[in-house]
């Protein structure tokens, strides 16, 4: 039977989603600018751009950047639900996560706490300074609780992966989150159409896409590493099927196989 092999460098493409994200933000605060200093109300295809707007292609762009992480997630929790490993939930409840922050992504689900929670928080009357943003409020309290509920699990990962998932996680959340404090406090007080605002908000999504980018690299490295060859096949009832081949093990058996001797190395889904 002819065997169909894709092979992806973790590398490649990170460089590719990294060169996409630089021109998505060299690209707003060019426009930005011109905006700004020429006096121009209307730029032609700026709300196709626009870092701070919505249902545009920067936001698409991050929608594919949490969804593919969700699918890789997804990918591990498989592979650790054949190898019955002990963390298969949490890898579960990790693409679940990413899958949600996806969706909130194209749908803005929390900018529409904004106003309800200023309100709540007396904004209406009281300046609410770094929380001008209100729904920060329960972004942090949410990010602690899953800091603390997923220590454990980042404790047992080997030890590159979890630096790995620390540091592109910090990225992430330092922008979602910590750039989103000052950006709420300038925006509260200087208002939003000057240069200032749109470098934070160029900052913020920028952190975000370099962090989802790197936690992808990461999951493609760990998979890489620790699973060797990821197979999917379909039987003749067409029911997929998902395993990962030790590439050690393949080459020993090929040799047992072909009374030449001559073996052929596993290609790897996912090459280091």
């Amino acid at each position: 039977m002819d065997i169909k092999k894709i092979s992806l460098d973790p590398s490649a493409i990170t460089w590719r989603l990294s060169l996409m994200a630089a021109l998505l933000v060299a690209t707003n605060i060019g426009m930005q600018a011109y905006r700004l200093f020429a006096h121009q109300e209307h730029v032609r295809f700026m709300p196709l751009i626009s870092l701070d707007a919505e249902h545009n292609l920067p936001s698409l762009f991050s929608t594919i950047l949490l969804l593919s992480a969700s699918a890789l997630l997804t990918l591990v929790a498989l592979l650790e639900s054949e190898r019955k490993g002990p963390d298969k939930w949490k890898w579960g409840i990790l693409a679940t996560g990413f899958l949600l922050m996806g969706l909130d992504e194209t749908l803005s689900l929390h900018e529409r706490m904004i106003e309800p929670l200023r309100s709540l928080f007396g904004g209406q009357h009281h300046h609410l300074g770094i929380f001008y943003f209100a729904w920060v409020v329960p972004g942090i309290a949410l990010v602690a609780a899953l800091g603390v509920f997923f220590l454990p699990f980042l404790f047992r990962l080997p030890r590159r992966t979890a630096i790995a998932f620390v540091i592109s996680g910090a990225i992430y959340v330092g922008g979602a989150l910590g750039v989103e404090l000052v950006e709420g406090w300038w925006r509260e007080g200087h208002g939003h159409r000057n240069l200032t605002y749109h470098l934070l908000v160029s900052l913020e999504e920028g952190m975000e896409m370099v962090g989802a980018i790197a936690f992808i690299h990461a999951l493609m490295d760990h998979i890489a590493r620790y699973y060797g060859e990821v197979r999917i096949g379909f039987g003749h009832a067409g029911a997929p099927a998902l395993g990962a081949v030790d590439p050690v093990r393949e080459m020993d058996e090929s040799h047992a196989s072909n009374p030449f001797g001559a073996s052929v190395p596993a290609t790897p889904l996912l090459r280091d």
